[in-house]
């Protein structure tokens, strides 16, 4: 399996909120429709209160960069004001 985690940072209260309810009620969704759908979550990190992140995981590296070009498109569309995210991705090692 193979994990995809974005974080967007230096968001105020009010983005946090409205980006997390959409990518709850719309992006995952859409995520889960995709090719080797395993799992979307969304986090607060505890040391950053302006930030959210996003934990994508799916079969393969290929469905997972797939899903990766669909969250993008979709982040620009619905929510234009987010930063651009922190990207880290890799074959879970242990589950």
């Amino acid at each position: 399996m193979y994990a995809l985690i974005r974080q967007y940072d230096g968001l105020d209260a009010k983005v946090r909120e409205t980006a997390t309810h959409k990518a709850n009620t719309e992006l995952r969704p859409i995520l889960a429709k995709s090719a080797g759908f395993v799992s979307y979550e969304l986090i607060q990190p505890e040391s950053k209160s302006d930030a959210i992140a996003s934990i994508s995981v799916f079969d393969t590296r290929a469905n997972a960069e797939a899903s990766q070009k669909v969250a993008g498109d979709w982040v620009r569309t619905n929510l234009p004001s987010l930063t651009e995210p922190m990207h880290v991705a890799g074959e879970l090692v242990a589950h």
